[in-house]
């Protein structure tokens, strides 16, 4: 058998004994991954995905009899297919998730900590339920909009759930075997604007932007509670991706005032960012000061943060100095032609700034993890003989 050396500091990292073996894996022409055999990578998703998907099914057809829709079971409505599978088939598919999650911790404690998977432990599982409810609301939304009014027997009704509840089943095991912490960042990225996205539509007033971003909050809007909670939920992803990024800053270069400060400012605009959603914007009194504080708050935590990235992240890819700054100009250039010109509305300043201000966040927390896993080291090489 061929032999390899490595480096001890490899060696130690892959965590081998003198008597394994390493596998060596081509991804290019120029590149390789080597990876232990020893280490078994346990996939739960092509065989657990069944279970949970028989038990759904049974529970639809229980249902089904129960509320006398055993002949005929319409596509979209309360007593639906899809109501089902939102409510059903979802609810077990998250159940499943967690259990899967939980089970998964011991192989998760290599790429995050002990201490930094519970804590986010709660944030991953709200947002799952977040995104997978949103998805499927969408879905059904669209179809019915295509077969709108259309009805099928119970046969073809529960063969239409089962396929449903096993797709989501198999996608939501399947995100657990294959689970990373940029995952946090995608599903950051998918309540952030799927949730605003899906405010503005449902809102129930077509003329909600002659005002401004808040209104959706509020209880004139009928997906109130879906923007207040996608607000609650990005911040919440927020705090647990910064938690875990300066966690691994501070244990790869130490303790750096420069990291805490930065930690800090993003921390507490993450904050605002769930105070905005919890303190809604209805009424003229202690509610509706608070709101508009911690709005502001956002702001001020936000440029601070920008108008500081040279000295926070001295090691940092230079090309993000340049980016914050024509992001600053934006925005300011975007606030005097609302404040002073009146050429945007309150609402187009708010959209474009915060559009500007998320862009600049997911640049930022894609450096930060650059500075975390893009290690790079020059080697000398030597051919080793076969034994």
């Amino acid at each position: 058998m061929k032999k390899i050396i490595l480096p001890e500091e490899l060696y130690k990292k892959l965590d081998l004994s003198e008597t394994e073996e390493v596998e060596v894996v081509d991804i290019a022409q120029d590149s390789f991954t080597i990876r232990a055999l020893g280490v078994k990578r346990r996939e739960y998703a092509a065989s657990w995905f069944l279970l949970p998907t028989i038990i759904s099914t049974i529970i639809f057809i229980v249902l089904a009899f129960s509320l006398n829709h055993s002949q005929v079971i319409p596509l979209s409505g309360s007593n639906s297919i899809a109501t089902a599978t939102i409510v059903v088939a979802n609810a077990i598919s998250i159940l499943t998730f967690i259990i899967a999650y939980f089970i998964k911790r011991k192989e998760l404690y290599h790429m995050m900590t002990k201490k930094i998977y519970w804590r986010t432990f709660l944030t991953v599982i709200v947002s799952i339920i977040i995104i997978t409810t949103l998805a499927l609301s969408a879905l059904f939304w669209f179809t019915n909009q295509i077969f709108y009014g259309v009805s099928f027997g119970l046969f073809t009704s529960t063969l239409i759930f089962a396929i449903f509840s096993g797709i989501l089943n198999y996608i939501l095991i399947f995100v657990v075997d294959t689970f990373e912490i940029s995952m946090l960042v995608n599903m950051l990225i998918m309540v952030a604007i799927g949730g605003l996205i899906s405010s503005m539509a449902t809102n129930g007033d077509q003329y909600w932007w002659q005002r401004n971003f808040s209104l959706l909050g509020t209880e004139k809007s009928h997906a109130s509670l879906q923007f207040n909670l996608t607000l609650i939920i990005s911040a919440a992803l927020m705090i647990a991706l910064f938690d875990y990024i300066f966690v691994s800053l501070r244990e790869k270069y130490g303790r750096h005032i420069r990291y805490i400060v930065l930690q800090t400012l993003l921390m507490l605009c993450a904050l605002c960012i769930a105070l905005v959603g919890f303190i809604p914007n209805n009424g003229t009194g202690l509610a509706h000061h608070i709101h508009d504080i911690s709005a502001q708050l956002i702001v001020l935590f936000m440029a601070l943060a920008i108008f500081g990235i040279r000295w926070f992240l001295p090691r940092i890819n230079k090309n993000i100095y340049v980016v914050s700054y024509i992001i600053v100009t934006l925005i300011a250039i975007s606030f005097v032609l609302w404040h002073f010109v009146h050429y945007l509305t309150l609402t187009a300043f708010e959209i474009l700034s915060f559009s500007l201000s998320f862009a600049w966040m997911m640049l930022l927390i894609n450096n930060l993890l650059s500075l975390l896993w893009n290690n790079r080291k020059v080697y000398k090489v030597s051919i080793s003989s076969d034994n």
